[in-house]
């Protein structure tokens, strides 16, 4: 009976390493050219100091308010496919060619943006 419980246990936690650590799936590109697009809020400090870092490095980031719920929900969509949990999270959450991150830095967006 404990073998039983060990065994299911271990294969309870491969599963969750699985879908933590695992191949994601690909997501779709939103845009046809390379792209960083900021999901965040007009009043959210960390959303508004990030669009104005990237405009500075000469960079002009998509940016979408997730105010909005059409925005929201396409924001959802993707973090659930990449396994990203949807209910609660930090903004900005960026988008650099199909790849999402929450609340990166300004370096690790424009190191991203330059490898692909």
């Amino acid at each position: 009976m404990k073998q039983g419980l060990l065994l299911v246990l271990l294969a309870f936690c491969l599963y969750k390493a699985w879908q933590d650590f695992g191949p994601k799936p690909t997501l779709p590109p939103l845009y046809s050219e390379p792209y960083v697009a900021v999901y965040g809020r007009d009043s959210c400090g960390h959303t508004q100091r990030l669009l104005q870092g990237l405009r500075q490095q000469g960079m002009e980031p998509h940016y979408l308010n997730v105010d909005d719920m059409n925005i929201a929900n396409s924001l959802h969509a993707r973090m659930e496919l990449q396994n990203i949990p949807t209910q609660r999270y930090d903004l900005p959450v960026v988008d650099v060619n199909a790849s999402l991150t929450i609340r990166p830095t300004l370096a690790s967006v424009q190191e991203t943006f330059s490898k692909q």
